[in-house]
């Protein structure tokens, strides 16, 4: 599985449950101002 990610240029990364709600917490402030910016709305 590792092979087939890295052919499309993705990188597997094993996190605890944990490790991967802070990712996502942090992550969604970031990209909702890039959304909002770019005036991306929902169809």
């Amino acid at each position: 599985m590792r092979e087939k990610l890295s052919v499309q240029g993705l990188e597997a990364i094993t996190d605890t449950p944990a490790e991967f709600t802070a990712h996502i917490a942090a992550e969604v402030p970031k990209w909702a101002k890039v959304i909002r910016q770019a005036g991306i709305v929902a169809d």
